[in-house]
């Protein structure tokens, strides 16, 4: 059986009376991101990664999360890990 893996890439907020949500991600996981997590489709190389939102504002008052997931097989007896870039 399947499972899926959370890699947290960063956080964000929504822009105020619009539906958007920017997302502040850091140099460092960017560049994390570009060596390790890039998919290939028909030849070419996309980010892909989901934007949710939290149960609650964090202490900096993030209101959503940004996180690339992928299929993993589930270990025996266990649930997938979450990762942090």
């Amino acid at each position: 059986m399947s499972q899926f893996e959370k890699t947290y890439i960063g956080k964000g907020t929504q822009v105020k009376d619009l539906n958007i949500i920017r997302v502040s991600i850091s140099k460092e996981t960017l560049e994390e991101i570009l060596k390790d997590q890039m998919v290939d489709y028909d030849g070419n190389e996309y980010l892909v990664f989901e934007v949710a939102s939290l149960k609650e504002p964090d202490q900096f008052g993030k209101t959503h999360t940004a996180y690339i997931s992928k299929k993993v097989a589930a270990p025996k007896g266990g649930k997938a890990r979450k990762n942090k870039v």
